[in-house]
């Protein structure tokens, strides 16, 4: 073939390209993650006194609804992308209704409850679900929203943070430093978790607030690896305490 054809050629299927997007079928091209797209599933759960201590610090009008026993309780599931946020507020025709909750909802009072009293009836729930639960229905256990809630106390049943700590020898009442907890964590479920803490300004006493756990899309614990804040926020030069009791806050200085 001529050079000059040769030529004619590479420009012509350069200009196809640029003008139909490629020339080659769809399965060969590169697909664009859409809004819901995610790699892991967080299950996070929180300890109620630390969150207590957040609530009342912002007023002292503020006060807490608390479980009946010692225990972790439930923030969420949340869908995530590996080194980023999100997503998040996938479906807003997936409206959030109580009355679907009817069979469970006593078990939720109890285990994913809303500690800052006061707050609307339902709203925590309805927040976790229009933000995470829209997102996680592209997995079948989770794929509406009474199995968005039934997985989580489940998950909690088996993974409750109060059992595991303890299996790790640390118990509240006491300080840890954060590496010492997530070793713990690590030893009972052979897998790398993330733990949060909050710091009173004042006293410069760090809390523990959270732990988080990790699941691949077969609900089979992994790595919290490259996860969006991992592994903690805390200062790992100093101490945390596990509270057994609601820390006194500073609602002035915080």
């Amino acid at each position: 073939m001529h050079k000059y054809s040769i030529v004619l050629c590479v420009a012509l299927f350069y200009l196809l390209c640029v003008t139909h997007g490629s020339v080659f079928p769809k399965r060969y091209q590169t697909r664009k993650r859409t809004s819901n797209e995610f790699d892991v599933l967080i299950f996070t759960q929180r300890w109620p006194l630390t969150v207590c201590f957040l609530w009342k610090k912002n007023s002292e009008a503020h006060t807490c609804s608390l479980p009946k026993r010692e225990e972790w309780t439930i923030h969420g599931i949340w869908p995530s992308k590996f080194h980023s946020k999100g997503p998040q507020f996938c479906n807003k025709t997936l409206t959030f209704n109580p009355k679907i909750l009817a069979p469970i909802e006593s078990d939720l009072k109890e285990n994913w409850i809303d500690i800052q009293n006061g707050s609307e009836p339902y709203s925590f729930w309805k927040h976790e679900w229009n933000k995470h639960g829209t997102c996680a229905v592209a997995i079948k256990p989770l794929n509406n929203e009474l199995n968005y809630f039934k997985m989580g106390l489940k998950l909690l049943d088996k993974y409750n943070m109060m059992d595991v700590l303890a299996k790790a020898n640390i118990s509240p009442g006491n300080k840890y430093m954060p590496q010492d907890i997530l070793n713990g964590i690590q030893k009972v479920l052979n897998i790398r978790a993330q733990i949060m803490c909050v710091t009173d300004k004042t006293t410069k006493e760090s809390y523990v607030f959270e732990i988080r756990i990790c699941f691949d899309k077969t609900l089979q614990l992994v790595n919290c690896d490259g996860i969006y804040d991992f592994p903690t926020n805390c200062d790992r030069t100093k101490t945390l305490t596990y509270p057994s009791r609601v820390p006194r806050y500073h609602v002035t200085q915080l």
